[in-house]
This record gives structure tokens, sequence and C-alpha cells, in this order.
């Protein structure tokens, strides 16, 4: 290898070691809650994905076979007035309640095609089952506009930094909170909240529809639940990370 390509080479991973480390900071803050659970009881864990979580001690998760996963609750989101604010007010209602049907389908998805079969995944609440509980809080729409706008601007015209300072005006942000409990007791025996936003990427062809990077979003937090539900003692699970090469 020539001293110019090993140059260039060492030029080109320090940059994307510099850029990997600037996306790893532009991960979205932690909700500060909407009241579905009491989120001063909940922390933050290392070895959990969530932003912040609780677990009650002393349970024997090993007894539970099945589980049921409710009805998205989307309450707290269509009581907040912020989403009248957006481009699409006049639909948020409708899509609010389309992502939460789909937020459930792919939690129930996740664990029924789950290679381990951890919990079989039941329609009703059963005797001996948990019940897993959502609340969708935030969700906020990519905007298409202001992405395509960055894809299609030559390079140095600006309009590509423009659209990322815009922060939520360019990226999707979806917010939940959840509890596990007892479906016999009604006991709380965990629970669960985090916010992501939409991944940066060199080119985003996600964003392109106003739900794209929302999907990626549920999609993780699905895997990440099945995760949880086999996590073995001093298993590291990772939380999402907000880059990705991928455009799709």
């Amino acid at each position: 290898m020539s001293g110019k390509c090993f140059r260039s080479l060492l030029v080109l991973a320090v940059l994307l070691s510099v850029g990997l480390t600037a996306c790893e900071s532009m991960k979205a803050k932690p909700s500060e809650g909407a009241g579905f659970v009491p989120m001063n009881e909940l922390s933050h864990r290392e070895d959990l994905p969530f932003n912040r979580v609780w677990a009650k001690e002393g349970v024997d998760w090993k007894a539970y076979k099945t589980l049921y996963i409710e009805e998205v609750n989307v309450q707290h989101l269509l009581k907040a007035n912020w989403w009248q604010q957006s481009l699409r007010r006049e639909e948020m209602e409708d899509d609010v309640k389309n992502i939460a049907r789909s937020m459930r389908q792919r939690f129930q998805a996740a664990f029924r095609e789950d290679p381990l079969k951890r919990f079989e995944v039941v329609n009703t609440p059963e005797p001996g089952s948990l019940t897993m509980e959502f609340a969708l809080t935030e969700l906020v729409p990519s905007n298409p506009v202001l992405e395509a706008m960055s894809i299609a601007a030559p390079y140095g015209s600006g309009v590509a930094i423009q659209a990322a300072a815009r922060g939520s005006g360019a990226k999707a942000t979806v917010a939940f909170e959840a509890r596990i409990k007892d479906t016999d007791t009604g006991t709380v025996l965990a629970m669960f909240a985090d916010r992501e936003q939409g991944k940066f990427a060199p080119i985003n062809l996600r964003a392109l529809t106003w739900y794209g990077e929302a999907d990626v979003i549920l999609d993780e937090w699905a895997e990440q639940m099945v995760q949880v539900a086999h996590k073995k003692p001093g298993e590291i699970i990772k939380a999402s990370r907000p880059f990705t090469l991928k455009p799709w």
C-alpha cells in the first residue's frame, strides 16, 4: 500500500470516528414522562437499553409462560396540544391510533417469532400470565420536505446542515412508557420508559415518509424487549445507536 493511500485511509478512519462520536452525543433526550408510570421511581441502568427502568425484586420470572399485550394507550398523547401545531395536524389523531395499533402488532410479532419461544403470546388475559401495558407518549413525524431538500441539495449548499439543525423539525421522535403486571393480582413487576429519534445517516430514505423512521424505532423496541425477556445476570443489552449507514 502506498504512503498516499495509507494516509487517505487514516484520514477517513479519523473522520469516521469523529462522526460516530458526534452522533452518539445526538441521542434523543429522555422523556420527562406523561404520567402513565411514576418516572421518579425509575432510574437508568447501564445493562438495559431503555432510558429508565424499574423492576420489583424477588420476582420469579421463569414462572410466567404466557404474555398478553394490551392495546397501546394513546390518551396522554391525544390530550397534549403540541401536535396541533404539526404539519399534519388534521391527520394526527388518525396517525396516532394507527401507529399505536402497529406498535402492539410489532411487539406481538417479535415475541411470537422469538426462536427461543420465551413466551406464548395470548389474545386475551389468561390466569398465570404477564400483562404488558404500553402508552405512546410522544409521536413527532418526520419532515419529508426538509429531508428531501437535504438529499437533493448540492454539497456545500448548507441545506443539509440547516435541515439537521432543525432537530425535531426534520427528525421523528417517539416515546413510550410501559408496565408489566402479574395478570392475576395486578401487581406491577417492572416499568420502562424510552424516547428515541430518527437515526442520522449519510442518506436517509426512511425520512422521506412521515413515519418511516418511527417504524424503525418500534421494531428496535420490540426486539430489545424480547432480549430483555431473555437477559441473563451480568448480560448487557445495549441501547439503540443514533446513527446508521443504511439508507432505509
